[in-house]
């Protein structure tokens, strides 16, 4: 999808303004729209932040008020070859690729919003949609992401720009027009 078609897309639940004031509004997070068709994904508020050790790990959980959940050698894990329902498949906790000892948080609380932690090896993403639609992003969800915001800045440091590579993005790397105060 090229040229109009994808400006029709990027923009057709949120106008350039309406974009472009959440830019000045959000420090750290960025509008990601979806990819859409059979991916199953929504729009989202990202932030993603850097994670170099273990020990980065349970600091920046820490700061954010998301508790560590450690995994033992004991605890279940699913068995190849045996089929399992969707809620006992649930139950088996997923462990973070760099650190397979430490499980995924998940939909999580961080400063009494909704949010979604998701360890990427070395990047922890923190992403944020509406609560009501969670395809969407909406006002209320941009205020979620401005008070998480709060917690982030004293490791801001850590924080990656853009937190998704691409043109669903939306960013000063790929929509520089859109922050105009700053260099892409």
């Amino acid at each position: 999808m090229n040229g109009q078609r994808w400006t029709d897309y990027l923009y057709e639940r949120h106008p350039p303004v309406q974009l472009r004031a959440w830019a000045r509004e959000l420090a750290y997070f960025r509008f990601c729209r979806a990819y859409g068709g059979h991916a199953n994904d929504g729009d989202q508020l990202l932030a993603g932040l850097r994670i170099e050790t273990q020990d980065d790990l349970v600091r920046t959980l820490s700061a954010l008020g998301v508790p560590v959940t450690w995994l033992g050698p004991g605890d279940p894990r699913p068995v190849p070859g045996i089929a399992y329902t969707a809620a006992e498949f649930a139950r088996f906790p997923v462990a973070m690729p760099l650190f397979p000892g430490i499980g995924q948080p998940g939909h999580v609380e961080i400063a009494g919003q909704r949010a979604h932690v998701w360890s990427h090896g070395d990047r922890l993403d923190v992403s944020v949609a509406d609560t009501a639609d969670p395809y969407s992003v909406t006002e209320a969800a941009v205020a979620s992401a401005k008070a998480i915001e709060a917690l982030l800045a004293p490791i801001a440091d850590q924080v990656v720009d853009p937190p998704q590579d691409d043109r669903n993005c939306v960013c000063p790397r790929y929509y520089p027009d859109l922050w105009p105060d700053r260099q892409g």
